[in-house]
C-alpha cells in the first residue's frame, strides 16, 4: 500500500505499480487508476552545487555569446585548441564543434576551481564588528581620557598579565602614532608606530589585544601597513616575543638575527617589506 500526492492535490491509498508509475484503488466496486506524481524530494548538497554551477556558467556564457567581438575571440581560441588536439593519443580529448560548447567547457572548469567559501572569506578585507571603532592619533591629538585608557590597557596586559616589571613611559610615545580599537571608549586592541633612525623603516611597539581571537590584531596591522606606506616607509620592524613569532609570520614578517632578552623575556627582531 502507498500514500501518494497527485497533480490534483489529493492523497489516496492504493496499490502502487512501480513499472507503470500508477496507483490502483478499488472503491465502491470500481477500480480507479491514478498517475503518480513523483516527488523529487530535497536536493542534496552535490545537486545544489551542480545546479548553482550550471546556472552561473550559463549566465556567463549567454553574456559572452551576445557580444560579437567576444565570440570572434573565443572562436579563434577554439580553433587553436582543436589544432593542438590529437584524437588518436590518450586520453583521447574531444574536438569542439561549436563556440558555445567550448566557452561553456572553459567557464565551467574555471568556476569549479573557485576556492571554497572559507578561503574566499579569508581573502576579503577585514572589517570591524558593530560598536568597535578605529582611532589613529598622534600623542598631541590624544585627549587625557584617551591616553588614560591606552596606558591602562598597556599596564593590564604587560604588567598584570605578563608580569613584566619595566618603565612603560619611555618618551617614545611623544613621537609615535597611536592605533587603537575602542568599544564604548575602552581600548580592546592597541599598537604604536614610530620612525627609527633610518627614515625608510618604521617600528611597531606595545602591540596588544584585550579581546583575543577576533582578528583585531590583524586589522590593526593592516592599518599600520597602509599608514607606513603613506609616509614613505619601505619596511616595518618590531621586537616580537618568541611565543608570538608564528602570529607575525602569518602577517608577512620574518625573523632577523638571534634571540635576545628584553625585560627578561626572550625576543627576536622581525621585519616586513611594504
Amino acid at each position: 500500500m502507498a500514500k501518494i500526492d497527485y497533480v490534483d492535490g489529493r492523497k489516496v491509498r492504493g496499490k502502487l505499480c512501480k513499472k507503470s508509475k500508477e496507483v490502483h484503488r478499488v472503491r465502491n466496486g470500481r477500480e480507479q487508476v491514478y498517475e503518480m506524481e513523483i516527488d523529487p524530494g530535497k536536493p542534496s548538497k552535490s545537486q545544489k552545487a551542480h545546479r548553482s554551477l550550471f546556472g552561473a556558467t550559463n549566465a556567463i556564457v549567454n553574456r559572452i555569446m551576445l557580444d560579437p567581438e567576444q565570440v570572434a575571440i573565443w572562436e579563434e581560441r577554439m580553433k587553436e585548441t582543436n589544432r593542438d588536439i590529437h584524437p588518436w593519443e590518450p586520453p583521447f580529448p574531444k574536438r569542439y564543434i561549436t563556440v558555445r560548447e567550448y566557452v561553456y567547457d572553459i567557464v565551467s572548469k574555471q568556476l569549479s576551481q573557485t576556492p571554497p567559501m572559507k578561503r574566499r572569506k579569508a581573502r576579503l578585507p577585514l572589517s570591524l564588528p558593530r560598536g568597535v571603532t578605529l582611532q589613529i592619533k598622534t600623542f598631541q591629538e590624544l585627549s587625557a581620557s584617551e591616553l588614560y585608557e591606552i596606558l591602562k590597557a598597556r599596564f593590564s596586559v604587560f604588567v598584570c598579565q605578563q608580569q613584566i616589571i619595566y618603565l612603560d613611559e619611555d618618551n617614545i610615545d611623544f613621537l609615535a602614532v597611536h592605533f587603537s580599537l575602542r568599544r564604548s571608549g575602552l581600548v580592546i586592541a592597541y599598537a604604536r608606530l614610530f620612525p627609527e633612525a633610518d627614515t625608510s623603516v618604521m617600528r611597531i611597539g606595545r602591540m596588544l589585544t584585550i579581546e583575543r581571537g577576533k582578528n583585531f590584531g590583524k586589522y590593526l596591522m593592516a592599518q599600520m601597513k597602509e599608514y607606513a606606506k603613506s609616509q614613505g616607509a619601505t619596511k616595518l620592524r618590531l621586537h616580537a616575543q618568541t611565543q608570538a613569532v608564528s602570529f607575525y609570520e602569518k602577517l608577512g614578517f620574518h625573523t632577523v638575527g638571534d634571540i635576545f632578552e628584553e625585560a627578561n623575556i626572550p625576543h627576536v627582531i622581525m621585519e616586513c617589506r611594504l
